[in-house]
């Protein structure tokens, strides 16, 4: 077992002074963190209760904030930042962001449907393939510290589910929306609900177009590329019908993204480069309750698939040609749940959940063709028991037991083919937590976890014609931590969140060089040690609301530090609100991070953000002011962009939103 910071230990037993709350204290706390919650143990709860390192996001602050994207509104929110290589936004957790990760090891889900796939090839989910609208969500709600032990494989760091707004009870209603700003963004978004006899329906339609920004990569070339050699588009549909027991989902979203950067050694300047992401679910779900049984019942079924276009001459690479690849993945699943009361002081809550995978990617260069099939199996048991000891005592103990079963697995070099050994890949993740109030102002959570995470498709047998080597025998990845918090409505409505974090993280899978030109996917053979000082404060009085975290992180392995790894991250911001009028002010610092085995670094950077909002009963406007002291924070990259070690922001942008009700 790691040996833990004392400091937690000793954070949590610290003797908390009593007081006498006046009732106004106690209103602000029931507004704070009365509010309800889903995602800590896969029921709904208030905020206060939830076992859970969590900050809730409201949609009305998405709305004043002027966010666009998943990742905007993430990158502000306490422990949370965003890495960017202007094809993905890729998230980091507690101040490290693993490089070339598809963020693989955050779960992100929307309503409550995971959209992380088992291959996880060309992958993000928070920038713009993300496709649902910010205007109509409720709100979003974030876990930090892992949470395999009721949603298995991704939960690894950390959790997000966005919570669209539900169908309001009208016959016929809707909304359309337009948005551009001066970096050549255009986008339309359009909602229609009603009613259907006593099921509510809402369908949401999303088109994106962005002309590109002029780029300057004087690692490969001294010109300055044209804006459409970075030009990406989007369109998405997600349709949600609601009964009193059941439910229905079904999302699609496609997006072209081109590659300006040039990377894999392809040819620079060349309007063939790009990535494209397809992604498509649905979802039934069935929740009736059977005396003292309070049941889940959910069917779902997934396709991702990535692929891209590059061009290659012998300015860059030996053998003139093209390449493409496809990387298609689908999946069918279920989910059975049960929620069992015993008396008014236990509940306990068991689940199955298992889903079958297809993966057949392929590429082609120049004719010469590399398929990879991969057929397996993901499961899913979990048990979680939860106990009220006193009304401001609680106690949550959960166990999961997660099974990675690969029956077939085979590489087809032009139809040759090379067959890997049939695998299962087993692991547990136990989940501790004790909830205590000791006074009606004051929380204290004694959090304990572990994450498990298993190999992607693409880590365990990807391959082509050289530069990436399968390795189908690694091995899973573990995480432990353990967090002490506490939490304090100071009255007048401020509340402050203080929390001491420490992680272990062993089997850390990254790509490593093979040779002179090729990658490999392999376990690190030391173990990470993270360990992370957050506070949080908030803030909500009539017509105002703010916002404010800080965090220092620590992160190593053996005696060196963590590439990618920011000793110090934090945000804050303001809104004021008048009765059609609000202003909002963001500021966000990130610290400087290395990468060591390219002699890269980038420096520190503090980006300013501003917001402008009118909104009447029918329609609304919105203007932006992105960056606004034009810092174009840098970011640094994989060795896919070699020789390009960092990538920089496109700076100072306004956007003018505006919509319409109906």
């Amino acid at each position: 077992m790691p040996s833990w910071n004392p400091l937690l230990t000793a954070a949590i037993a610290a003797s908390l002074s009593a007081q006498d709350p006046a009732a106004a204290d106690l209103k602000d706390l029931q507004t704070i963190l009365d509010q309800p919650v889903q995602t800590a143990s896969k029921r709904v709860q208030r905020l206060k209760e939830a076992a859970a390192d969590m900050t809730v996001l409201r949609g009305h602050d998405l709305a004043d904030m002027g966010y666009r994207t998943l990742g905007d509104a993430l990158g502000g929110v306490l422990g949370f930042r965003t890495n960017e290589d202007r094809s993905y936004q890729g998230l980091g957790v507690r101040g490290l962001y693993v490089l070339g990760d598809q963020n693989t090891r955050v779960l992100i889900l929307l309503d409550g449907h995971a959209l992380n796939s088992a291959a996880e090839v060309g992958s993000s989910k928070i920038g713009s393939d993300f496709g649902i609208p910010l205007a109509h969500v409720e709100r979003i709600e974030i876990i930090r510290g892992p949470a395999s032990s009721l949603y298995g494989n991704n939960a690894f760091l950390g959790m997000v589910n966005v919570v669209t707004k539900a169908a309001p009870p009208e016959q016929l209603g809707g909304e359309l929306a337009a948005t551009g700003d001066t970096g050549s963004l255009a986008s339309g978004d359009a909602m229609l609900n009603g009613t259907l006899g006593p099921v509510g329906w809402k369908l949401l339609y999303s088109s994106m177009h962005r002309g590109g920004s002029r780029t300057r990569f004087p690692e490969l070339t001294s010109q300055t590329l044209p804006a459409e050699l970075d030009k990406e588009d989007r369109q998405s549909a997600y349709l949600t019908l609601q009964g009193r027991e059941w439910s229905l989902a079904g999302y699609l979203m496609e997006r072209t993204q081109r590659a300006a950067s040039a990377p894999f050694l392809s040819t620079i300047g060349s309007p063939v480069n790009r990535d494209r992401n397809r992604q498509s679910f649905f979802e039934g779900r069935c929740t009736p309750t059977l005396g003292p049984i309070e049941t889940l019942f959910r069917v779902f079924g997934d396709r991702t698939e990535y692929g891209c276009d590059l061009a290659y001459d012998a300015s860059r690479y030996d053998l003139p040609g093209s390449y493409t690849e496809s990387d298609p993945n689908w999946s069918l699943g279920g989910e059975a749940q049960a929620r069992i009361h015993v008396g008014e002081a236990l509940l306990f809550t068991l689940g199955w959940e298992e889903s079958r995978q297809h993966y057949d990617g392929i590429t082609n260069f120049n004719g010469s063709t590399i398929e990879t099939k991969v057929r397996h199996r993901v499961q899913n048991t979990y048990l979680q028991g939860e106990w009220r000891a006193t009304e401001n005592l609680s106690f949550t103990l959960g166990l999961q037991k997660a099974a990675w079963i690969v029956s077939d697995a085979r590489t087809l070099t032009q139809g040759t083919p090379v067959s890997y050994p049939a695998r299962t890949l087993r692991g547990s993740t136990p989940r501790f937590a004790a909830v205590w109030s000791p006074t009606p102002l004051d929380i204290c959570k004694l959090l304990y976890g572990e994450g498990y995470r298993n190999p992607t498709i693409f880590e365990a047998y990807y391959s082509d014609d050289g530069s990436f080597v399968a390795n189908p025998s690694l091995e899973p990845e573990r995480i432990q931590t353990l967090s002490g918090i506490w939490v304090h409505v100071w009255g007048g409505g401020v509340q402050s969140q203080v929390s001491l974090n420490d992680s272990h993280w062993e089997h850390l899978i990254q790509s490593v060089p093979v040779g002179a030109d090729s990658q490999q996917s392999r376990n690190a053979p030391q173990e990470l040690h993270g360990t992370s000082l957050e506070t949080e404060l908030q803030g909500h009085w009539p017509g105002w609301s703010l916002y404010g975290s800080l965090g220092v992180y620590r992160w190593k392995q053996g005696e060196d530090n963590v590439p990618n790894a920011a000793r110090v991250q934090g945000s804050f911001r303001l809104t004021r609100r008048w009765k059609h009028l609000s202003a909002s002010g963001e500021v966000r610092h990130t610290g400087s991070r290395e990468n060591p085995p390219l002699a890269a670094r980038v420096p520190s950077a503090t980006v300013f953000r501003g917001t402008l909002g009118w909104e009447q009963d029918r329609w609304w406007v919105r203007g932006t002011l992105e960056d606004a002291g034009d810092a174009q924070r840098q970011d640094l990259v994989t060795a896919d962009y070699t020789p390009i070690t960092h990538m920089a922001s496109d700076g100072r942008t306004f956007r003018l939103s505006a919509g319409f009700r109906f």
